[in-house]
């Protein structure tokens, strides 16, 4: 079980990079409150291993399942994607 998910991202203007992620915490049965926090926080609580993250993705009966865990590539770009790819890239999550 990861510490939080994140269920929605959003983008800057050129939509190249994200800037906010919708997180919650991971609780057994539920999420917890949805939060609105800067990409860069979570980038630094992965570096420096204070939680972990993974996305979740909400299905067309609008259940959630869990996706892929989060990793930070050159300490500040989100990734579910193990390469060193200098970009952001959570998967298809959905823009709030």
């Amino acid at each position: 079980m990861t510490d939080f998910c994140i269920t929605a991202v959003r983008y800057d203007t050129d939509r190249k990079h994200i800037n906010y992620v919708q997180v919650s915490e991971d609780l057994p049965k539920a999420f917890g409150t949805k939060r609105t926090v800067p990409r860069a926080f979570v980038a630094d609580l992965i570096r420096m291993e204070k939680a972990t993250f993974a996305t979740w993705v909400e299905n067309k009966e609008g259940k959630f399942s869990r996706g892929a865990d989060v990793h930070v590539v050159e300490e500040i770009y989100l990734s579910t994607d193990r390469n060193s790819t200098k970009r952001d890239n959570l998967g298809n999550l959905p823009d709030f």
